[in-house]
């Protein structure tokens, strides 16, 4: 069925906003432009990788590895760019994401149904 109509999409995109509601967490992405760091809230699905079965071997025969440690979903709208990494707290100060766990951006791509995506997919590797 083609999305030829703004209302189908408006409804499409409405869904999936309900489908977020209830699973998500506030977290703090940390940006960095021109030396300085700013913080900003953003209700995102953590959602950690687990490998099934580790005697189900990949394409290669070789054991399963993991590819990122956190998947982190997000509303298309949320801006990505300039982000150093996420931090896994509710407050946005310096001390609090001091002290939080930290992820690093591997990749995040928009996906979802419309051409532009409906929600933003990034895959997160946990700061050691």
């Amino acid at each position: 069925m083609p999305l030829d109509n703004q209302n189908k999409i408006n409804h499409i995109l409405a869904v999936i906003l309900r489908t977020f509601a209830g699973r998500q967490e506030t977290v703090v992405l940390v940006y960095q432009s021109a030396g300085t760091y700013s913080y900003a809230t953003v209700q995102a699905i953590f959602r950690p990788q687990t490998i099934l079965d580790l005697q189900i071997p990949d394409q290669a025969g070789s054991p399963p590895r993991q590819q990122f440690d956190l998947l982190m979903v997000v509303p298309v709208s949320t801006n990505l760019v300039g982000v150093v990494y996420v931090a896994d707290t509710t407050t946005a100060s310096a001390s609090a994401v001091a002290v939080a766990t930290k992820y690093s951006v591997v990749e995040a791509l928009p996906v979802g149904i419309r051409p532009s995506g409906t929600h933003i997919v990034a895959k997160l590797r946990r700061m050691r």
